[in-house]
Parts: structure tokens; sequence; C-alpha cells
């Protein structure tokens, strides 16, 4: 289809963009999308966010230095006679939850208050990051298209990061810029930019850190790129980034390649537990010693220990979500033996009693301050709870006939997340009810807005067709005329899929907004009425 032609995303811009609603008009509202191209009337206004307006080309020349190794504390040669202790400290799928509080601040800042403190009391601490940094999280991730989360990202302590498959959710000038500017390595083995030689790639494959004496090698490992419909495809990330789903033999490759340079071997994967665990199985991964985790958000208290044939064995950890916990493992190793013993492993709950970091708190609320001014302002109320499902539905169907200038909604069950209160609503309560995922990455959320015209025929007979998927819900006039012409909204899911959702070739389809665009305005337009949401 046409209209839904993904366009070059710009990070850290925040776009003017005029949508066109079912009566033909433009209306113009602020938003960070850029799908459809907007029409060239509108104008496009930049953010306090980002000092520069980045294109791909800007970061291609930039690569990292394959052969830099980073070292944590000195080495003392008295130490390569005994055993050298060490401390790693991981996370994973923090996906942009810096708008939580916890005492009035940040969740970030008592994430890198704690992990500064533990470098300064255990100077020989490794941070890993398992990667998913971006989406489901802060509106002003998305009003800046990803720009604050790369910012708050970097205000962490950490030392190396693989990234996850919603870090290319804005495309390839914000991963580019995103991988370029990180003060800390970005690892991806199986992914590979298509249009750069060798040495301009922007992820390492491996990176070497030295911790004291003794010599730390981790591999990168990422999932493959998701669809409209959530679920994952062979397609490159934002057509450029090409993924190798060959995850043990590329691993293979490059334990064949490090093994011999290192002490210890850490596989830090955006894969998933059981992927982990697959791999970790298999002969080819003899020589890992620890699989550091993500993607499935999997809270594991214990380290998972998995045995391959000839006796080697490889721990497995991953530390949840959402930076709600963090992992902290303390190692010995013993340089005569070369043998390495997990000594120590705990969960971090993540609260208020953990060291903040205020400079962080700051930084967080500027950057909303920035993108998303009313992130925590009440943007609406509710006179009593709205419910996910029908209720919410319900909530949609009239924010996009009062904005899409639409008569009747068709809208998957699974795009909510959590119910509206009662009572005052924020923008960013209000976006954690709807959150956005830009899938395929590059384009626009898969629960979206779009916008098509069809006859009464057409809808009355998408109605039956609707009526018998449990994922759906269709809101229409209890009588439609065959003859009269009607306005259907539209998640892009069903848009994409609606052959073989509902058995039907829809017309073409116009995008209307992120389902929060149309709730904000929705609510915005109500409060100055001095009338509720329900």
């Amino acid at each position: 289809m046409g209209s839904m032609r993904s366009s070059r995303v710009v990070a850290g811009i925040l776009v003017s963009l005029g949508v066109l609603t079912c009566a033909g008009a433009y209306e113009v509202f602020a938003r960070a999308e850029e799908e459809p191209s907007p029409p060239a009337a509108v104008p496009v206004a930049t953010t306090t966010v980002a000092s520069a307006t980045p294109t791909a080309e800007s970061f291609v020349r930039e690569g990292p230095d394959r052969n830099a190794t980073t070292t944590i504390g000195t080495c003392d040669e008295a130490r390569r006679k005994g055993t050298e202790r060490f401390t790693l400290a991981h996370f994973n799928d923090l996906q942009a939850r810096y708008s939580d509080r916890l005492a009035g601040r940040s969740r970030y800042a008592y994430i890198a208050g704690y992990l500064r403190q533990l470098k300064k009391d255990v100077p020989s601490t490794l941070v890993l990051d398992a990667g998913d940094d971006y989406e489901k999280g802060a509106i002003a991730e998305v009003r800046s298209m990803g720009e604050t989360t790369r910012r708050m990202v970097q205000a962490l302590p950490i030392d190396v990061r693989t990234i996850g498959n919603h870090d290319f959710a804005y495309g390839e000038a914000a991963v580019l810029r995103d991988a370029r500017l990180s003060a800390h390595p970005v690892l991806a083995a199986n992914v590979r930019h298509a249009d750069l030689a060798d040495d301009e790639q922007p992820f390492r494959p491996f990176v070497r850190i030295d911790i004291g004496c003794v010599k730390v090698g981790i591999i990168g490992l990422v999932t493959q790129n998701f669809g409209a419909d959530d679920r994952p495809t062979s397609d490159p990330y934002d057509h450029v980034f090409f993924h190798d789903d060959r995850y043990a033999r590329i691993l293979e490759r490059e334990v064949k390649a490090h093994r011999d340079e290192v002490d210890v071997l850490i596989a830090l994967t955006h894969l998933g537990y059981f992927e982990d665990s697959r791999i970790a199985m298999l002969p080819s991964s003899r020589g890992v010693d620890l699989f550091v985790g993500a993607h499935t958000e999997d809270l594991l208290r214990t380290p998972v220990s998995v045995g391959r044939p000839g006796g080697t064995r490889s721990w497995i950890v991953q530390a949840g979500h959402f930076g709600l916990t963090l992992g902290r493992a303390d190692f010995a190793f013993d340089h005569q033996t070369n043998k390495l013993r997990l000594e120590r492993y705990r969960i971090v709950d993540v609260d208020a009693s953990l060291p903040m970091a205020e400079d962080v708190a700051a930084l967080a609320e500027d950057l909303e301050r920035g993108a998303a001014p009313t992130t925590h302002t009440p943007v609406g109320k509710a006179r009593k709870e709205i419910t996910v499902g029908s209720p919410m539905t319900a909530l949609v169907a009239r924010a996009a006939k009062d904005t899409l200038k639409t008569d009747a909604l068709l809208l998957g069950r699974d795009l909510f997340w959590t119910n509206l209160p009662r009572g005052p609503i924020t923008l960013q309560r209000m976006y954690e009810a709807m959150l956005s995922q830009r899938q395929p990455a590059g384009t626009a959320g898969f629960s979206s807005l779009w916008t098509v015209h069809l006859s009464g025929r057409e809808l009355e007979a998408l109605r039956r067709r609707a009526l018998g998927n449990a994922r759906y819900e269709l809101v229409a006039p209890k009588r439609i005329d065959p003859s009269a012409r009607y306005c259907l909204a539209l998640d892009k899911r069903a848009v994409t899929y609606s052959r073989s959702l509902f058995g039907v070739t829809l017309p073409e389809a116009t995008f209307g907004g992120e389902l929060i665009d149309v709730l904000e305005r929705y609510a915005i337009a109500r409060t100055a009425q001095g009338e509720a949401l329900d």
C-alpha cells in the first residue's frame, strides 16, 4: 500500500505533522513520526532535546575501533600467581522506564546511583547491558524519536552493551547515531549494515575488557526484527541492518577467534532464555563461561548451570525487565588453574533505598521537559476507571470520531496494557495504557491508527467477518446504509493483514496517528470543554 510506505526517520526531532482526516482536511498536531511523509506545507519544528538534525550519512564513517581493549583497574603482576576477584553487574530490557518515579525521582537515577557506588566500592566491576533500552516506556522517547532514551542510556555507567530488537525502532539514522556516539562499545556479531564496509560497521562482534589482570571477552548476539503482526520476521531492520539467525554458528566463529586471548568469555545476548539454553548445551559453545541474557525478560534469581557433552558448563543469568531489578555476580578467577568460580549471585531490587544520582534525576526531568512538557501533567480525567477491553475500545472509538472524523473503529483487543484510573490522568499515565512498538523497525507502531473509506455494503461485510475474530472488536453504527460511504479507523496490523485476519482486501489506507496521539488530542479537547474522557 503506497500510503504505508515508511520514510526515513530523523532522531531527535519533533514533527508537526498534518493528518488527513476522513473529512478530507489536514489537521496539524505535534508528534514524533514520519509515516507517511507529511504534506510539504506542514512545518517541521525541532525540539530542544537534540542540538542537530542527524542523517544516516552523518554517522557512516565513524566505525568503532575493533581492536580497542578497555581496562578496568590496574594489573599487579603479583595477582597472576593466585586468585583474582571481580564483580559483574547486569541488566536488560530497561525499555525506556526513566519516567517511572521512585520517591519523586527517575528510576534511572537509582540505577545509576547503585552502579556508581558499586564501582566505587568494588573497582573491579564490569557493567553489562543486554539490550532493549528503547520503547514501551517514556512518552518523551516517542516525542523525540528515541533521542531522550539515547541520552539516558549514556548517563548510566555501562561498560558494554548488546543492541536489542526494540533498539532499532526509530530507524537507520537513530541507530547509527546511538552506536557512533556511545561512550561504551555496542555489540551485535550477527547484524551488518548492508551499505557499509567492514571497518564502517556500527556494531562490534566482540570486545575485550581487562579487569585488573583478568582478561574478559564479550560476544554480542541479537534476535530478529518483528513485523506489524508482532511476530518475528526475517526482513532486515529498517531495510539496511541484515540479521543472521545462525546464532550457534556465529558464536562458535567468535569463540574460535578470541578464546585463546582471554581468561573469561561471556556471551552478552538478546535472544531469550530458551535460545540461550539451547545454544549453551551445544558443543559449539564450549569455551563460553557465562550467558548474560535478555529479550524474554525472565527474572532468574539463581544462575542456571547448563552442561554440554564433554563435561564443560556455562551459567545463564537474566535480570527481569523495566529496571525493576539488577543482577550482581561475584567471581573468582584462579590464574594458576585458569578456573572461574561463581562465589555469589543476587538480584538487587531497584527502589528508593538505593543511592540516587542527582545528575541523572535532573537529566530525566530536563529531557522530559524538552520533549514532552506535559509528561507528568494531567491532560484529561475519567469519572470512573476505564478498563482494558470494550470500555477502552469505546474510548478510542470516540477519540477517533472526534479527531479523525471516523464513523467506525476496528481495533485489536490486545493493544492495551493497563486500565486508565479514575480521576486526573497524566500524559505519561495515558501512554502506559497504550504503549507503542514501532514494528517493523523504522515504521509506525503496529497499534497505530489508519483510516479507509468503505461503502456501507463493505462495512457490513467486514462487521460479519469481525464477529468471528476473537482478537478484534468493531465499533460501528447499529444501522449501516448499504449505499452510504463510511470512514473506518483500524490498527496497522489489521490494515497490513486484513486478508488473513478477516478475509477482505481493504482500499488504500491513510495514516492517522499513534494511539497516544489520537487519545491525547481528544483528552485535551474534552478538558477544554470541561468534560471527562468518559
